[in-house]
C-alpha cells in the first residue's frame, strides 16, 4: 500500500477522527491481531463469531499507528481513533479509493471451478512484462479481495483478482471495489447449486462481472457453455470465448502429453504458438488458452504468453504431485483436496489418468462434495460414473454423500480392484494403508470442508 496520512484514511472512508494527529501516515492494513506490524493501520473487523474491538489493546501492544472502530473502545489518547458506522464498510472504502489510484490492468476472474488456478496462470503469464499484484491463498471475498487491493504498489504493473460468490449481487460488490477493466469466467457449474438454486442463477451471479467492463475492456468466456454464452450481452467491451474445439476464438490443436505436462498450439486469429504447460489434464490446457487469450489482449507477445504458462506454478493443494514412500511402497500422491465439486472432481479424474499414462494402477480417495443442493445426488454419481471411465483401479470414497459416487460407479460397470466405502478419513486411512501397492498414483480430493489432506498427512507420516 502506497503511504497515506490518517487525514487521508478517514475522508477516503467517511469516517470520523475522534482523537490523533490527522498527519501520522500509515503504510499497511492490518484485521488480525496475531499479524499487527509497527505503524499498521488496524481495523476492528466484527463477524459471527468474534469481535475484534475486543483487542484493541493487542493491536497498540503490537505497535498498531492508527485505529478504525465501530464502537467505542478506551485507548492512550496518542493513538490515532477513527469512528465509522460499519468496519468492514470502511475496509472495502479504502480499497476502492486506493484502488482507483492505479490505472494498470485489472483481471477480474470468477466460475464455480479453475478461478485459483486461472488466477496463477494468467498472473504467471502478465509477470513476463509487469510486476503483477495476485490474489493470495483464499482472499478472494469480501475481506479478502479489499486487503488485495490495498497491497497495490506503484511498482505493480497490472493486477489479477479472484472473486468468490455464495450468493447474487457478491460479485457486483466486489466488483464496485476492484474496478476490474477485464474479465475471466472460467466455467459454470454446479458449485453452490444448493445456494442458489439452479444453474441459470448461478449463471447469471457470475455474470454481474460481465456488467463491470467498459467498452475498450474485454472479457474470455467458456465457449463450450451455453450458460456463459447467454451471459455474453451483459459484457459492454469485446467478448472472445476459449476452448478446445476449433471455432472458438482462442483454441487448442495438436494437443498431446509430455513428460508430466501437455504441449499444444494455440490459435487465436492469425496467431499461432507452440505452448508447453507443466500441468496434466486437458481442462488445464482449456485454462490455459485463457490465461494466453488475456496476455495477448493485454498486449503480450505470443512467445512472452508461451513462457509464462511454461513456468506457471499453482497454488498449494491443487494437483501437487509428491512421490512419497510409504510401508516400504513407493507411490505417487496427487493433492488436490483444496475444493470440490462434480466439473473439478472430474477434471481431477482425467488428470489421475493421465499421470498413471496406462502404465500405472490408479487409486481415487473422493470425499463429499457439499452445497449441491437437489443436485448432490446426480453429481456424486457422475463423479463415480468418471472414476470408470478414467480406467480407476480402484475407489475408496469418504462420507455420507459419497456413497453416491460408489453407486455411480457401479452403475457405469465398477471398477477392476473394487470400491471401498468408509464413513470418515481415519477409516479411509486404515484402508489405504492396507491397499496401496507399489508404483500406485492416489488421487486424494473432496470438498474443503471435508478436510482430505489429513488423509495425505496420515500417509506421509510414514
Amino acid at each position: 500500500m502506497k503511504t497515506m496520512t490518517v487525514g487521508e484514511v478517514y475522508r477516503a472512508i467517511g469516517g470520523r477522527l475522534l482523537q490523533g494527529d490527522e498527519n501520522m501516515t500509515v503504510s499497511r492494513v492490518c484485521t488480525d491481531t496475531r499479524q499487527i506490524a509497527p505503524g499498521d493501520l488496524f481495523f476492528a473487523l466484527r463477524g459471527e463469531n468474534f469481535d475484534a474491538h475486543d483487542f484493541v489493546d493487542q493491536a497498540i501492544a503490537g505497535g498498531a499507528g492508527a485505529l478504525v472502530v465501530s464502537r467505542d473502545v478506551d485507548v492512550q489518547p496518542r493513538v490515532p481513533l477513527i469512528r465509522v458506522g460499519d468496519t468492514l464498510a470502511g475496509l472495502q472504502a479504502l480499497a476502492a479509493y486506493h484502488r482507483r489510484q492505479f490505472a494498470v490492468p485489472v483481471v477480474g476472474i470468477t466460475g464455480s471451478s479453475g478461478k485459483t488456478t486461472i488466477k496463477d496462470m494468467v498472473a504467471s503469464v502478465l509477470q513476463t512484462r509487469w510486476s503483477v499484484l495476485k490474489t493470495r491463498g483464499n482472499f478472494n471475498n469480501e475481506i479478502g479481495l479489499p486487503l488485495t487491493l490495498l497491497e497495490f504498489s506503484p511498482d505493480h504493473g497490472a493486477a489479477v483478482v479472484e472473486m468468490a460468490m455464495r450468493g447474487p449481487g457478491e460479485i457486483n460488490a466486489l466488483c464496485q471495489i476492484a474496478r476490474p477493466t477485464c474479465a475471466v469466467i472460467t466455467n459454470i457449474g454446479t458449485a453452490h447449486l444448493e445456494r442458489l438454486g439452479s444453474l441459470e442463477n448461478i449463471a447469471r451471479a457470475k455474470g454481474e462481472l460481465l456488467e463491470h467492463i467498459s467498452a475498450d475492456g474485454f472479457a474470455l468466456l467458456p465457449g463450450d457453455s451455453h450458460l456463459a454464452r447467454e451471459q455474453a450481452r451483459r459484457c459492454h467491451g469485446q467478448v472472445l470465448f476459449f476452448g478446445l474445439e476449433p471455432g472458438m476464438d482462442i483454441y487448442a490443436r495438436e494437443v498431446r502429453r509430455e513428460g508430466s505436462g501437455n504441449r499444444f498450439t494455440a490459435v487465436m486469429g492469425d496467431t499461432l504458438h507452440e505452448i508447453y504447460l507443466p500441468l496434466p489434464g486437458k481442462h488445464n490446457v482449456q485454462n490455459a488458452l485463457a490465461a494466453f487469450g488475456v496476455g495477448i489482449m493485454l498486449g503480450l507477445t505470443p512467445e512472452q504468453a508461451a513462457a509464462g504458462l511454461s513456468l506457471v506454478t499453482l497454488s498449494g493443494m491443487r494437483l501437487d504431485i509428491v512421490d512419497a514412500t510409504i510401508n516400504g511402497k513407493t507411490i505417487t500422491i496427487v493433492n488436490d483436496v483444496y475444493n470440490a465439486n462434480p466439473d473439478s472432481a472430474c477434471a481431477a479424474l482425467q488428470s489421475l489418468e493421465e499421470i498413471a499414462a496406462g502404465t500405472r494402477r490408479s487409486v481415487a480417495v473422493l470425499g463429499d462434495m457439499l452445497e449441491l443442493g437437489s443436485g448432490a445426488v446426480e453429481g456424486h454419481r457422475r463423479v463415480g460414473a468418471a472414476a470408470v471411465r478414467h480406467h480407476v483401479a480402484q475407489l475408496v470414497t469418504v462420507g455420507k454423500l459419497s456413497l453416491e459416487t460408489a453407486h455411480g460407479a457401479q452403475m457405469e460397470g465398477g471398477v477392476p480392484d473394487g470400491i471401498m466405502c468408509c464413513q470418515n478419513k481415519d477409516e479411509a486411512l486404515d484402508m489405504l494403508w492396507d491397499v496401496l501397492k507399489p508404483g500406485d498414483v492416489v488421487l486424494v480430493k473432496g470438498s474443503r470442508s471435508m478436510r482430505m489432506e489429513e488423509i495425505i498427512k496420515g500417509l506421509l507420516k510414514d
